[in-house]
C-alpha cells in the first residue's frame, strides 16, 4: 500500500476518532483505527469498541491500494506532529508502517495489525434516511448529554430519542434531575420511534460535524447517523427508559424572572467550597433571590441577586452545581425557574427565542 495525502486533511480526520478508542479496550486491535486505500482515490478510516463505530473516507492519491491497522492515538499524534506538506504513507505486506514527509527528512515506521483481524462494523445503505438539522440535533444533544453520569449504566447511561410525524424529543436523566428538548419535524410515520442513545454516542455526535443536515438511519440492533463523508454507528441499548414525562410538573404557580450571568457568576463564588451534594438554598421573594450555604468544615456563603418575582417567599435547597449546569447551557440571557413550594421540582427554562424547547427539572434537598 501507498498513498500521498495532506497532513492537516489527515490530521483532522484521524482528531475526531480519538474518542473510540477506550484506555482499557478489551481486544489489543481495538486500540487500533483500520486503513483502507482503494483504487480511485479513497482512504478509508473505521474504529469500533464494538458499542459505536466510526468510518470516514478521505481523498487521497493512491499509488497502491491495500489495508492495515495501527494504533489510533499513537498514529494521530505523530501525522499531527509531521511538517505541514504531503505525508506519505506506505506498507509492504509485513506490517511496517512508514510514514514520511514529501522532502524525506523525516521518516517514522509504525508497527500494525493485521486488517482481517479488525471487527466488522454494521453498515445501512441510507436508502430513504430521515433528515435533521445538525445544529439543531446538536443543541439538543448539548442540553442533554451532562445530565448523563459516565458511571450511570444500562436505562440511565443514555437519552432517550424519540422521534414521530411531527416532532423530534430527547430526555436525559440521573434520577435527581431531568432534561427534556424537543423541535418540531415532519416524517412520513405512523407511530414512534424510541431508543436510548448512550452518552458516548452523544458525545462523538457533537465531533462529526456542525452545519448543514444528518442523515438517521436504523436497523433492529443499531442506529447510523451520517454527515457528509462520515458514518457513526451505535448499538441499541435494549433497556426501558424511566417515564420521565410523569415528573414534569403541568403547571407551577409562581415564575421567577432571572439574569442568568448573574445566577451563573454568584454561584460559581457559592460553590467554592466542594461538598458531597454541593447544597445551596434559594430563598426566593419579591425582587429578591438569597443563596445561602453553610459547610461546618469549611465556612459558609451568603449572596443575593435582583430577580423579576412576585409569588409568596419559597425557600428550597438544592444541588447547586446542577443549577450550574444549567446556566452553562441554557445559551441565553434569562431565564425562567418556575416553581410551587419548597418541596415540588423546579422547572427551568431559557428564555432565548428559538426553536429548541428545553425544559430542566430539578429536585429540591433537604438541607
Amino acid at each position: 500500500m501507498k498513498v500521498f495525502v495532506e497532513k492537516s486533511k489527515l490530521e483532522s480526520e484521524l482528531r475526531i476518532f480519538q474518542g473510540i478508542f477506550e484506555k482499557k479496550a478489551i481486544m489489543e486491535i481495538l486500540q487500533n483505527v483500520k486503513i483502507t486505500a482503494f483504487e480511485g482515490g479513497a482512504l478509508e478510516l473505521v474504529a469500533t469498541d464494538l458499542e459505536i463505530g466510526l468510518i470516514a473516507n478521505v481523498s487521497v492519491d493512491v499509488q497502491n491500494p491495500g489495508t492495515f491497522t495501527v494504533n489510533g492515538r499513537d498514529f494521530y499524534d505523530l501525522i499531527s506532529k509531521m511538517p505541514e506538506e504531503t505525508i506519505e504513507i506506505s506498507e509492504d505486506n509485513d506490517l511496517q508502517i512508514v510514514i514520511t514527509n514529501k522532502k524525506k527528512t523525516c521518516k517514522y515506521k509504525m508497527l500494525g495489525l493485521q486488517s482481517s483481524d479488525y471487527p466488522e462494523l454494521p453498515t445501512n445503505d441510507f436508502s430513504s434516511p430521515m433528515k435533521f438539522s445538525m445544529k439543531d440535533f446538536q443543541s439538543m444533544i448539548n442540553n442533554s448529554y451532562y445530565v448523563i453520569s459516565p458511571e450511570l449504566k444500562f436505562n440511565l447511561g443514555g437519552a432517550l430519542l424519540s422521534i414521530s410525524k411531527d416532532r423530534i424529543e430527547m430526555a436525559a436523566t440521573d434520577g435527581h434531575r431531568l432534561s427534556y428538548t424537543y423541535i418540531d419535524a415532519d416524517f412520513p410515520l405512523e407511530g414512534t420511534l424510541e431508543y436510548i442513545v448512550s452518552r458516548k454516542t452523544l458525545m462523538e455526535l457533537l465531533k462529526i460535524g456542525s452545519e448543514g443536515e444528518i442523515d438517521f438511519g436504523y436497523d433492529n440492533n443499531n442506529l447510523f447517523f451520517k454527515y457528509q463523508n462520515r458514518i457513526l454507528c451505535s448499538r441499541i441499548i435494549d433497556q426501558k427508559f424511566p417515564n420521565y414525562k410523569a415528573v414534569i410538573p403541568e403547571k407551577t404557580e409562581y415564575a421567577a424572572i432571572v439574569d442568568a450571568e448573574s445566577l451563573l457568576q454568584t454561584l460559581r463564588r457559592i460553590l467554592i467550597f466542594k461538598t458531597r451534594n454541593n447544597g445551596v438554598v434559594f430563598k426566593f421573594s419579591k425582587g429578591k433571590l438569597v443563596m445561602e450555604r453553610t459547610t461546618p468544615e469549611k465556612g459558609e456563603g451568603y449572596d443575593e441577586i435582583g430577580i423579576e418575582y412576585n409569588g409568596k417567599p419559597v425557600s428550597a435547597g438544592f444541588n447547586g452545581s446542577f443549577v450550574l449546569d444549567f446556566l452553562t447551557h441554557a445559551n441565553s440571557d434569562k431565564v425562567s425557574i418556575g416553581l410551587n413550594d419548597s418541596e415540588s421540582s423546579f422547572i427551568f427554562k431559557p428564555l432565548a427565542n428559538n426553536d429548541i424547547h428545553f425544559v430542566y427539572i430539578v429536585m429540591p434537598l433537604n438541607i
